[in-house]
Protein backbone atom coordinates (compact mmCIF):
# COMPACT_ATOMS: atom_id res chain seq x y z
CA UNK A 1 0.00 0.00 0.00
CA UNK A 2 1.64 3.19 -1.06
CA UNK A 3 0.69 6.69 0.93
CA UNK A 4 -1.68 8.07 -1.24
CA UNK A 5 -3.96 6.47 -2.89
CA UNK A 6 -4.72 5.71 -6.52
CA UNK A 7 -8.41 7.57 -8.00
CA UNK A 8 -10.99 4.83 -7.08
CA UNK A 9 -8.66 2.79 -4.60
CA UNK A 10 -9.59 2.34 -1.26
CA UNK A 11 -6.88 2.37 1.41
CA UNK A 12 -6.80 1.76 5.01
CA UNK A 13 -4.80 0.43 7.62
CA UNK A 14 -5.03 -1.91 10.38
CA UNK A 15 -2.52 -2.06 13.48
CA UNK A 16 -0.85 -5.57 14.20
CA UNK A 17 -2.45 -8.16 16.56
CA UNK A 18 -1.58 -7.49 20.16
CA UNK A 19 1.13 -9.45 21.59
CA UNK A 20 2.43 -7.23 24.24
CA UNK A 21 4.09 -4.52 21.99
CA UNK A 22 4.47 -0.96 22.43
CA UNK A 23 2.10 0.75 20.00
CA UNK A 24 -0.89 0.82 18.40
CA UNK A 25 -2.20 -3.32 18.39
CA UNK A 26 -5.24 -4.85 18.01
CA UNK A 27 -6.86 -7.30 21.29
CA UNK A 28 -8.57 -9.93 21.19
CA UNK A 29 -12.25 -8.91 20.00
CA UNK A 30 -10.88 -6.47 17.40
CA UNK A 31 -11.04 -3.19 19.02
CA UNK A 32 -8.39 -0.70 19.01
CA UNK A 33 -5.47 -0.17 21.49
CA UNK A 34 -2.75 1.75 22.36
CA UNK A 35 -0.02 1.14 24.78
CA UNK A 36 2.63 3.18 25.86
CA UNK A 37 5.35 0.57 26.59
CA UNK A 38 6.48 -3.54 26.48
CA UNK A 39 4.15 -5.21 28.98
CA UNK A 40 1.81 -1.90 29.95
CA UNK A 41 -1.66 -2.35 29.90
CA UNK A 42 -3.52 -1.41 26.61
CA UNK A 43 -5.29 1.66 26.46
CA UNK A 44 -8.62 1.16 24.46
CA UNK A 45 -9.35 3.58 21.28
CA UNK A 46 -12.67 4.32 19.81
CA UNK A 47 -12.35 3.12 16.05
CA UNK A 48 -12.01 5.45 13.45
CA UNK A 49 -14.74 5.69 11.14
CA UNK A 50 -13.56 4.95 7.47
CA UNK A 51 -15.43 7.49 4.52
CA UNK A 52 -16.90 4.82 2.16
CA UNK A 53 -16.02 5.19 -1.17
CA UNK A 54 -18.56 6.42 -3.82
Amino acid sequence: MSESAEPGEVQGWSPAPDVGQAGTVTPEGGQWAYRLKDGAEPIVMKMLECPTAT
